[in-house]
């Protein structure tokens, strides 16, 4: 009977300390590719912050399969991409805007240029680069949050100085340099 309880045991704490990591040369292979500096992120998923208590029947017009804490993209454009020193980015938005801008004003987040600030590191814990970004359109100030994992993942986490936040998840990939 010990032996079984014991057999049960080992196997649980086995499964348990199995962990999905990057090996030394993915993770060399990713810091490469932001070397080069040409990656395009495409978006499956956007995640608005306090859409859900605040309104009231949205699920009516949101996309199939989506609900008002998770909207489905996949079929709409949308692309947050870095040539070199350079952001471009066209990004939907879903989530309360805390003050008013205007009817003819942009609805979703975009953005081409340089930003005013970055930063680059690589968290060893989450086995992932965290790119940090400060960047300014004419109606905002944003700062946004990129997380890059060695499985083609990513993550994007933005901030608004006149919306709620919103992150979105998706998949990246390293940019075909045009042939001129």
């Amino acid at each position: 009977m010990r032996i079984a309880i014991l057999s049960v045991l080992v196997i649980f704490m086995n499964c348990g300390s199995t962990k999905n990591t990057a090996t030394p040369h993915e993770i060399n292979e990713l810091k490469e590719t932001l070397n080069n500096k040409e990656i395009e992120i495409t978006f499956n998923w956007a995640r608005p912050l306090g859409l859900n208590n605040n309104v009231r029947g949205i699920e009516n017009l949101l996309p199939p399969g989506s609900t008002a804490s998770n909207i489905n993209l996949v079929g709409n454009s949308n692309f947050f991409r870095i040539k070199r020193d350079s952001l471009h980015i066209d990004l939907p938005y879903y989530g309360q805007q805390q003050m008013a801008r205007g009817y003819n004003s942009e609805s979703g987040i975009k953005f081409e240029g340089v930003p005013d600030k970055n930063n680059k590191v690589f968290d060893v814990k989450k086995r992932a680069y965290i790119l940090k970004y400060s960047f300014n359109d004419k109606n905002d100030n944003y700062n946004a949050i990129l997380t890059l994992f060695v499985n083609k993942r990513s993550d994007l986490r933005i901030n608004s100085s006149n919306r709620t936040a919103i992150s979105y998840s998706g998949n990246w990939q390293e940019r075909i340099l045009e042939k001129k």
